[in-house]
């Protein structure tokens, strides 16, 4: 999303500083601008594959004020299809004891590859994130579209 390339960028300089995003430029964002971020940073990672939507779910899960800044942002958007399978992929890690803290992460992208079970719990997860992208997609562009505003400084 163009709106999106901007606030990324200024993601990377702020955090290659060394400084805190969250609790300096977020915090000046609009409430739509946060939506759309904490949706974004998690779902560009997660879309990649089987093994990113695993690995991107624990890594946020484990930071539970991101993990429901990506649930808050797909409610705020009104989404209706990933929405749910977010929160199933949080039931799943949650019953696999995953990691609830940054302090005890140990997760890996090749866990799939290791546990035939873990894998055949998240392939239809996967797969409907995946026939669930259009319609979150349209459905965010859509809202930007309808409140300019919220996303763009016009000169």
């Amino acid at each position: 999303m163009a709106c999106f390339q901007p606030l990324i960028l200024a993601y990377k300089e702020i955090q290659s500083r060394g400084e805190d995003f969250t609790s300096g430029l977020y915090q000046e964002l609009t409430p739509d601008q946060q939506a759309l971020f904490a949706f974004w940073t998690y779902y560009t990672h997660a879309i990649k594959s089987q093994a990113d939507f695993y690995w991107w779910s624990a890594y946020f899960l484990a930071q539970p004020a991101k993990w429901a800044g990506i649930q808050s942002a797909l409610r705020f958007f009104e989404d209706s299809c990933t929405l749910p399978l977010v929160e199933r992929m949080e039931s799943l890690l949650k019953q696999r004891n995953h990691p609830r803290n940054m302090a005890t992460f140990d997760i890996s992208t090749t866990d799939l590859e290791q546990d035939a079970d873990l894998l055949s719990e998240v392939r239809p997860l996967y797969a409907a994130l995946l026939e669930a992208r259009e319609t979150t997609q349209h459905g965010i562009a859509a809202y930007i579209r309808n409140h300019p505003d919220a996303f763009f400084v016009l000169h």
